[in-house]
């Protein structure tokens, strides 16, 4: 019989940090800030997006996003530029000149309101992602170069502007675009980090097929407690397509799991996959993870993976060792789990 061990850790926690600092100091006057330069920008093709407090799109975060952690696809149509962002979090947006224009071309464009619904003799532009987006907007554009070859888009620096239904919290951003840029994401991480979970000794079987879940009290998933399954106890399947290695238990409960590497690899590979978030809503560049059953799952979740060995036999995968372990960030749900052999 193939021996395919298969150890999954899904401790699935809401992790709050709060933190505060009170300081004095220790003079009369006015304190000088010292203020820290700007980390510098990555290289190749970017996008960087800056919101206010207040900005109802951006949340108040400061965002950045290369081709080596997101899918950055930038589409020129006569004067308008699409932009769509496919990694961590997923955003679109909309850059459009005034009707003039036949190509996007150098220059500031002001007076700007929310595409489709602009004045074409002005130009429109809308940035949303998330679930968010406006109703309304004022905004500019500023192209400072922008290059084609043959009619075709090889090249722009763009930034933008634009406020929320006429409020005065601001979204900016900056898009650095080359078409020839050869940054790829990349593969998991051999060997895997030092001091990962791992089950204790003597809690799994040594030979055979298994699947162990531990699940950490007050855990959703899990119900805080602890299963192992074996053939002789449940139906234990693995299936492998894409890059993406799926488990079902059915047994006295029944589960289900999900695995999938980065979207550059055709077969999941041995190695830790790490930054992980729920799958399939998951970064397509970095890879996903998902362990629900029993009706229970969590909405959104981080986590990793890491499997330890991966054999394929004619393409078709014949043994796996992996462990894996995830925190939920809404709803709340705690737990652990590992475990699989065959």
């Amino acid at each position: 019989m193939i021996d395919r061990r298969f150890r999954i850790l899904l401790p699935l926690s809401c992790l709050i940090v709060i933190t505060s600092c009170d300081s004095e100091s220790g003079f009369s006057g006015t304190p000088i800030t010292q203020v820290p330069p700007p980390p510098p920008l990555p290289q190749g093709s970017y996008v960087v997006l800056s919101s206010d407090t207040g900005d109802f799109i951006g949340a108040g975060e400061n965002y950045a996003y290369t081709n080596a952690d997101s899918r950055i696809t930038v589409t020129a149509q006569v004067a308008r530029l699409t932009v769509d962002i496919d990694g961590d979090e997923g955003w679109t947006g909309e850059f459009e000149l005034p009707d003039t224009f036949l190509e996007l071309e150098v220059g500031t464009y002001t007076n700007l309101t929310r595409y489709p619904f602009h004045d074409t003799a002005v130009g429109g532009l809308s940035w949303s992602g998330e679930g968010r987006g406006c109703n309304t907007l004022d905004g500019s554009i500023t192209i400072d170069s922008v290059t084609y070859n043959g009619g075709i888009l090889t090249d722009i620096d763009l930034r933008f502007e634009q406020y929320c239904e006429g409020n005065s919290p601001a979204l900016r951003g900056e898009i650095h675009w080359i078409a020839d840029d050869t940054t790829t994401p990349p593969g998991p991480v051999v060997p895997p980090p030092a001091g990962l979970w791992e089950p204790m000794q003597g809690s799994t079987p040594a030979t055979g097929n298994y699947i162990y879940l531990v699940s950490e009290q007050g855990d959703f998933i899990g119900g805080g407690a602890d299963y192992l399954y074996v053939d002789a106890t449940a139906a234990i399947t693995i299936d492998a397509a894409d890059g993406r290695v799926s488990v079902s238990v059915t047994g006295t409960e029944n589960w289900n799991g999900e695995f999938q590497a980065m979207d550059v690899l055709t077969d999941l590979e041995a190695g830790y996959y790490g930054d992980l978030q729920r799958y399939p809503f998951h970064n397509p560049v970095k890879g996903g993870l998902n362990w629900s059953g029993e009706g229970r799952g969590c909405n959104t979740l981080t986590g990793w993976f890491a499997a330890d060995s991966v054999t394929y036999t004619a393409n078709v995968l014949t043994a796996i060792d992996l462990h894996s372990i995830a925190k939920a960030v809404r709803p709340r749900c705690l737990g652990r789990s590992t475990g699989f052999s065959s």
